[in-house]
């Protein structure tokens, strides 16, 4: 019961924030801008993106089907295709739930235990962190100079004179708040160690072991080489998905491959903040605050951000229902014989 009203809990904090992330966007945009801007696009564009996406969603279960293969099981690929396409779906609504979601349509279809497959998964999401931090080094060494500016003027300015500059000055309504911050964060911490204290030992063991037989599943991959070639080729079809976007607009057009670099990377940054919407808001700042580094407009950056994730939510909710389609059809077809 604890666990439950703590998800909950948890939802509406993170719906929260995604909301008052959202409203101070939108309520800075503007939409007739924005309207006329978009009128004004090649949009034969968005059908080589979504291409790409597509692109993504099949590399991404080939490699899934390379790690579930590694731990003595076999799926078909439309299976763990839908179950892809179900997860991001499922991930956009409510953070996280989509991994869990994976798991159990594979082992519906497939009778393969269920934590095993969540070690798989969890290995991927540990795969995909580190690729991150790759790019994220890579974008360092080549746009050195834009990523300090850019954490210059969103993190330390921003902090400095909001918080600290009044803080020093008096302002007891901010250092209240700051104060306000920091118990919630001991006490959330202070929680989650009793949490685990109190959950059963025997569940943990299990949870172990089972886990750790996918995490291993990595060495026990019989083509290595194709599995590091697929995750390059998800990376590479990343950048493509957010270069292709800059030619939808003749200003956006003159954007170069390091700007695509740094927006890539700082966007990812921005959709893995576990809130609903696949980061929304936060994508939005973020990359708006890359494009005005890289000389254009705030109102471009803006409506290149927004396009950029309206496109990706679009095709997260095909996808997903395309993989509901899928995952029924093939259920009742198992079910009927």
């Amino acid at each position: 019961m604890n666990s439950r009203i703590f998800q909950v809990v948890q939802y509406f904090i993170l719906l929260s924030i995604s909301l008052w992330l959202c409203l101070s966007f939108f309520n800075t945009l503007d939409f007739a801008g924005l309207k006329t801007k978009i009128s004004s696009g090649n949009f034969s564009w968005f059908y080589v993106v979504m291409f790409v996406s597509l692109m993504v969603y099949i590399f991404r279960t080939l490699r899934w089907q390379m790690l579930i293969r590694s731990i003595g099981y076999e799926t078909k690929f439309h299976n763990a295709f839908a179950a892809l396409s179900i997860s991001y779906f499922v991930s956009f609504v409510v953070p996280r739930l989509g991994e869990v979601t994976r798991c159990l349509s594979v082992k519906k279809q497939h009778n393969i235990p269920f934590l095993q497959l969540l070690g798989t998964v969890i290995i991927e999401r540990v795969i995909d962190i580190l690729s991150l931090m790759v790019l994220l080094i890579i974008t360092l060494i080549l746009q050195f100079d834009k990523i300090v500016e850019f954490i210059k003027e969103n993190v330390f300015l921003p902090f400095y004179d909001k918080i600290v500059l009044k803080i020093i000055g008096g302002n007891t309504k901010v250092l209240f708040f700051v104060i306000i911050v920091l118990v919630l964060v001991i006490a959330l911490f202070l929680y989650f160690r009793k949490y685990l204290r109190e959950r059963s030992p025997r569940f943990l063991v299990r949870l172990v072991e089972s886990l750790k037989e996918g995490i291993t599943s990595v060495s026990k991959l019989k083509q290595k080489k194709l599995f590091i070639v697929y995750t390059f080729l998800i990376w590479v079809c990343y950048y493509l998905m957010t270069y292709f976007w800059f030619f939808v607009f003749e200003e956006t057009s003159v954007l170069s491959f390091g700007a695509c670099l740094s927006i890539l990377t700082i966007g990812t940054i921005g959709r893995s903040v576990p809130i609903q919407g696949g980061g929304m808001g936060a994508y939005h700042f973020l990359v708006t605050s890359v494009v005005v580094l890289y000389g254009l407009s705030e109102e471009w950056g803006k409506a290149l951000s927004t396009l950029i994730h309206a496109g990706q939510t679009f095709f997260t909710f095909v996808m997903g229902l395309v993989g509901l389609l899928i995952f029924f059809v093939s259920y009742w077809r198992k079910q009927a014989k």
